[in-house]
């Protein structure tokens, strides 16, 4: 292939712009993977004769990465055929897991970015296991655990990421082993109170009353155990507590105790300094869903509260309450209720104060006024939104709700491609649930005419990546007609950046390509991937004539798995990563 002509291309498609002005396409939503009740035989054997051949293949991927992506997802998929050989797989990549930590280098510039990878890789091992074996999940769990001897990992990132994980397997395992569950929880409760073990109570009070009502009291003499005033995260888990688990499910005792302990800290906040006026007025906030709860079981407080309530309420920030008046108003009142709310404030808090009074005149049916409420908007911009929307929703009900028409005008007066594209996919998916295939095809055809006009560029070959999902449901064969070029222009993108590397971004890791991607690029393959998966359970043999033409093995084999995952009912391991530029100096920017 010719090198020059590669580099030319990739960087008239992909090279960011400067700082001050950076872009980043996003990558959409990853495409919902139907799991049917029953896979086709034929199918289905085609799928796990794909995984024989891969399994061999990824033993040969040298990223360690790419190889213990490849180990987790394999091992998923054959444990109920091979458990031996997946367990064999699990073990490697938890092996493979522990050396890439041992392995952090916290002086390197881009040690963060590692360690969301490896947090996003520990997630989905400890996730896959527990699906097969609770007792290997927990064990993994534990043999994974990131150190604490860095900022990241320490206090509330790396305190509260533990607990995520810790809480989400417990809860997976708990229907079948609420005791094993219940360790876990005792666990992460040890290293301190989060609103995970909070949030675990309720399902545990399902399968278990007796357990969580335990759990319930050590988290309450926790919390009692502690000082409130040192932490505010503790006292703001007391609300979530107070508020999520009640008697019946809690003891009454208990609860009234908890109760007791939590306003008398609240009460007796020293809103002398700036922290605690700050505390006060967030509770502020959350004593209009309590006051029922302490008129019931801390009847004493019930009047010192009104009083304390009344006195931060002369504190709050205008605008804060502003948006306490308008949800009350909006709420209960009337058109002109808001708009007397808003001679009461000055013109930097008028705009959305007049956008709501004119959403609730057009709710009523009453176009004009909401026009002449929007006229009143002080901010020219903001003016002219409102009144565009206005007219909008009003032309929708004059044509009776009709999706397809009011589509194609909002796309005609959108200025930008993507934004075009946007709200024909939208209205395209909106048409096809109701059952409107046709609306749906004539919208979708209608933006790739308009994709297909474009300039070349990142953002029309993310275009085409869209266009080929949205056509997924409705005619496999222009999915795959799309598709096919794109193939073969990612090959010639992804070969130039190899030869980039470590120029403009870091696209290789061991020599070979990661998996998922970051920047413009990665995210292409990222979403070709899903969406050759996606095409898999349409068609999976043109899914894999696709998947075999990938030039770089490392890409392939890792397509490969995700499309016999796909296939198989299985949801394809595509965590989105953290990255960065590499600017001059050595200085990563952060995307």
């Amino acid at each position: 292939m010719n090198h020059p002509r590669m580099l030319l291309l990739l960087c008239s498609l992909l090279v960011a712009p400067t700082v001050g002005e950076a872009q980043i396409i996003e990558p959409p939503p990853p495409v919902p993977i139907a799991s049917p009740a029953k896979v086709d035989p034929a199918i289905e054997k085609k799928a796990l004769d794909l995984l024989e051949t891969l399994t061999d293949q990824a033993m040969n991927l040298h990223a360690p990465s790419n190889r213990m992506r490849a180990e987790i997802a394999l091992g998923d998929l054959i444990w109920s055929r091979d458990e031996k050989r997946a367990r064999s797989l699990f073990a490697a990549a938890i092996a493979q897991l522990t050396s890439r930590i041992s392995d952090l280098d916290y002086s390197d510039q881009e040690v963060y970015a590692d360690i969301n990878r490896i947090s996003q890789a520990r997630q989905e091992l400890v996730m896959r296991i527990a699906a097969h074996d609770a007792e290997l999940a927990i064990s993994a769990l534990r043999q994974t655990r990131l150190p604490d001897n860095n900022a990241r990992t320490r206090g509330g990132w790396g305190f509260q990421n533990e607990a995520n994980l810790e809480m989400t397997l417990a809860n997976i395992i708990a229907p079948k082993d609420p005791a094993a569950a219940l360790k876990l929880a005792r666990s992460s409760l040890s290293r301190g109170l989060s609103w995970n073990v909070i949030a675990f109570l309720t399902p545990l009070s399902q399968k278990d009353a007796t357990a969580a009502q335990a759990l319930y009291q050590e988290i309450v003499a926790k919390i009692k155990d502690d000082d409130m005033a040192r932490s505010p995260d503790l006292a703001n888990n007391a609300w979530n507590l107070l508020n999520s688990f009640q008697p019946p499910q809690a003891d009454e005792d208990t609860y009234r105790d908890l109760l007791n302990t939590t306003l008398g800290y609240v009460l007796g906040t020293n809103r002398e300094t700036q922290t605690g006026m700050t505390m006060a007025q967030n509770f502020y906030y959350q004593l209009e869903r309590m006051k029922p709860l302490v008129e019931k079981y801390a009847p004493a407080r019930a009047s010192e509260l009104r009083d304390w309530s009344h006195t931060v309420e002369r504190t709050l920030d205008p605008q804060v309450k502003m948006y306490q008046e308008l949800r009350k108003i909006s709420e209960n009142g009337t058109v002109d209720d808001m708009l007397a709310l808003a001679s009461k404030y000055p013109p930097e808090f008028q705009n959305l104060l007049y956008q709501n009074a004119a959403w609730k005149a057009l709710s009523n049916g009453d176009v004009n006024r909401a026009k002449e409420i929007a006229g009143m908007a002080p901010d020219p911009v903001q003016r002219r939104q409102m009144l565009d929307q206005i007219e909008n929703q009003a032309a929708n009900a004059l044509e009776g709700n009709n999706k397809l028409v009011e589509a194609r005008r909002l796309a005609d007066k959108a200025k930008t491609v993507d934004r075009k594209i946007e709200i024909l996919l939208r209205t395209a998916n909106d048409l096809l649930s109701s059952g409107d295939k046709k609306g749906a095809l004539d919208l979708l055809s209608e933006a790739k005419g308009i994709v297909a006009a474009s300039p070349q560029s990142a953002q029309q070959l993310n275009s085409q990546l869209l266009l080929a999902q949205a056509f997924l449901k409705l005619d496999s064969d222009q999915s795959f007609g799309l598709l096919q070029p794109l193939v073969i222009k990612l090959n010639e993108l992804v070969s130039a950046a190899a030869l980039l590397d470590g120029i403009d971004f870091q696209y290789l890791k061991d020599g070979e390509w990661q998996m998922p991607g970051a920047n413009n690029l990665g995210r292409l393959v990222n979403q070709l991937d899903l969406v050759v998966a996606g095409l898999g359970q349409t068609d999976f043999d043109r899914a894999r004539t696709l998947a075999d033409q990938i030039e770089r093995p490392e890409i392939r084999v890792l397509m490969e798995i995700d499309l016999a995952q796909t296939v198989l009912g299985v949801r394809p391991m595509m965590a989105q990563p953290s990255s960065g530029r590499i600017m001059a100096g050595g200085l990563t920017i952060i995307n």
